[in-house]
């Protein structure tokens, strides 16, 4: 494989019932590296090793269910998009809303696999924006000049202005009937490096 070619998506799915997983890993499997785990416990210790671009899990398991799963993903330092697959009456009526997207069984084959890539792309384009952000060479394009570095600025002094030639003498800016020479001393626009005409 080419050092340049796009990093593969991994999906972490969870689920009590291993004909879930099995059904779940073959759906997803063409597009992403699928890894599984049949208990929310063992899929935080897989976390704490391993990279993942999503967790799907099922809402209804022995323990620590799905959502309580998909909060603690979301503490994680790393983004990872979540996914909670459920069909239990139970999370309809006692939901609150989390940060993760859910999906109702049954579903079918084509709308999870869409849906997973979506998500595996957004937390792949969210690390990579994270990491460049916090990169030494973003720091230093985003930290503010310091003081030491800030030109320094000092009023023109009548007295240093130079001579003035006899090609500015003879300018035709501004035009002839809008000069104001007579009202101004030679020399000083120059000093201030505007035209005759000062902006506000």
């Amino acid at each position: 494989m080419s050092p340049h070619a796009q990093e593969r998506l991994r999906v972490l799915v969870v689920d009590d019932e291993q004909r879930m997983l099995d059904s779940l890993a073959a759906i997803l499997e063409d597009d992403v590296e699928v890894v599984t785990s049949r208990s929310a416990e063992r899929a935080l210790q897989m976390l704490e090793t391993d990279l993942f671009h999503v967790v799907c899990s099922d809402f209804k398991m022995p323990g620590m269910n799905g959502e309580e799963l998909l909060r603690r993903v979301n503490a994680l330092p790393s983004y990872t998009s979540c996914l909670l697959i459920t069909g239990a009456d139970e999370y309809i009526r006692s939901s609150e809303g989390g940060r993760h997207y859910v999906i109702l069984k049954p579903f079918e084959p084509a709308r999870i696999t869409r849906l997973v890539l979506e998500l595996a792309r957004l937390a792949h384009m969210k690390r990579a924006v994270h990491s460049l952000a916090s990169s030494p060479a973003a720091r230093d394009t985003l930290a503010p000049a310091s003081p030491r570095s800030a030109p320094s600025y000092r009023p023109p002094d009548p007295r240093e202005a130079p001579e003035p030639s006899r090609r500015s003498a003879t300018s035709s800016y501004p035009p002839p009937s809008s000069r104001t020479a007579s009202l101004v001393r030679p020399g000083r626009l120059g000093d201030l490096g505007l035209p005759g005409r000062t902006g506000k």
